[in-house]
């Protein structure tokens, strides 16, 4: 599928869903209190606009400068992050008011009509409960969020580790997102805390970027300052693809990063030595450029040490077969906004941090920059400091 038909594709179904959660949300915050006249035009008015408020970026990215529609995309990111927040509110209010009415059904032993005026009161109480609670969990989730990622400092155990490369120190970064919501400054800052490690190898396990190659090569000039003793590297998210990968691929190189496509390398110390493999991100044969685990880790001799960078967490089931030792990955955030979380595990096997499936063993980043909205809440910004042992 072409970028240009995934990216309409796109565009259509969240358009849907966010038509669905504009509605309900009017139903709540204005229908059901009783909003009449000029307060109704004005809450329909602006959840109409609210509406659009994401799609906007989208459509004036070609127009306009990236530092401005920069700004737009904050703001319309913020509103999701808002919506999102908003929506499980009343959605569990909702099912509180049915648990409540059903109740008092079965104590009656007959069917209650509700008062409508006292819904209505109710109705109200949890609207001004809703915007109270949603507009505090935003502003401690927009502080978080434009926190510096936080350092985890994780001690990893492998049976076929050479002595070579005991204390080896890997920093993995991960979802940075260039363009949509991380700039060039605060991707300075990042480049700063991962030379202050000293690793001895990055691992970028994709989503660096998000938008056109042709605006954001200047955003992305920074990370031509990471050091590390045996290089960074590198492979591809699946927003790597919707911004043109083609594009982005020779400017990421440029800048001295080691990108892994379908292919390993080995990383010597004297006689000893372990394999560093990457695939493509886990969906990307929908762009022609699938991941191929057999190209990747196929032939490797049984007792090697072998290190997969893949971005979805998905790719470790995948790559089960060849039994790598650690696979690094990204792309879930940690579920960035909670409880989105517990919606994601639907989609993928692990959210966030250390997991073990036999032999091999899985670390998801919660990612280093943020996207979508510019908030976190029951989840930090990451860069992770891998030790092995």
């Amino acid at each position: 599928m072409s970028a240009a038909l995934f990216f309409l594709r796109f565009i259509a179904v969240v358009s849907l869903v966010l038509a669905g959660a504009h509605y309900y949300l009017w139903r709540r915050l204005v229908k059901d209190t009783g909003l009449s006249g000029r307060a109704r035009s004005a809450g329909t008015a602006a959840l109409v606009s609210l509406f659009f408020l994401p799609l906007l970026p989208r459509l004036l990215e070609r127009h306009l400068p990236y530092a401005y529609t920069f700004h737009i995309s904050w703001l319309g990111y913020l509103w999701l992050g808002m919506l999102l927040l908003f929506f499980v509110f009343f959605l569990c209010a909702d099912a509180l008011k049915i648990l409540a009415l059903a109740g008092r059904c079965l104590l009656l032993r007959q069917w209650a009509k509700p008062d409508p005026a006292r819904w209505q009161q109710l109705s109200r109480l949890t609207a001004a409960a809703g915007l109270l609670i949603v507009l505090t969990v935003t502003a401690f989730g927009v502080k978080k969020g434009a926190e510096p990622p936080t350092v985890h400092r994780v001690e990893i155990s492998l049976n076929t580790l050479p002595a070579a490369f005991k204390g080896f120190k890997i920093v993995q970064l991960s979802d940075i997102h260039i363009g949509e919501m991380t700039t060039a400054a605060e991707l300075a800052e990042i480049v700063a805390i991962v030379n202050r490690l000293e690793p001895d190898m990055v691992a970028i396990t994709g989503d660096l970027v998000d938008g056109e190659a042709a605006q954001l090569r200047g955003e992305l000039a920074p990370l031509g300052g990471l050091r590390a003793k045996e290089g960074v590297f590198f492979v591809t998210g699946n927003h790597e693809y919707y911004s043109g990968a083609e594009d982005w691929l020779p400017e990421i190189e440029r800048l001295g990063v080691r990108i892994l496509r379908n292919e390993r390398t080995e990383l010597r110390r004297g006689g000893d030595s372990v394999v560093i493999a990457g695939v493509n991100d886990h969906k990307a044969g929908r762009f022609g450029d699938a991941p191929d685990y057999e190209r990747a880790l196929g032939g490797i001799a049984p007792g090697r040490t072998v290190i997969l960078l893949a971005h979805q967490p998905a790719a470790a089931q995948k790559a089960a077969v060849w039994q790598p030792d650690l696979v690094l990955s990204g792309h879930m955030h940690g579920g960035q906004i909670w409880p989105f979380k517990y919606f994601v595990l639907l989609q993928q096997p692990y959210i966030r941090g250390l997991y073990r499936e036999g032999k091999m063993q899985i670390y998801v980043n919660q990612g280093t920059g943020s996207w979508g909205p510019p908030m976190r809440v029951g989840t930090e910004k990451e860069i992770t400091e891998l030790i092995l042992k």
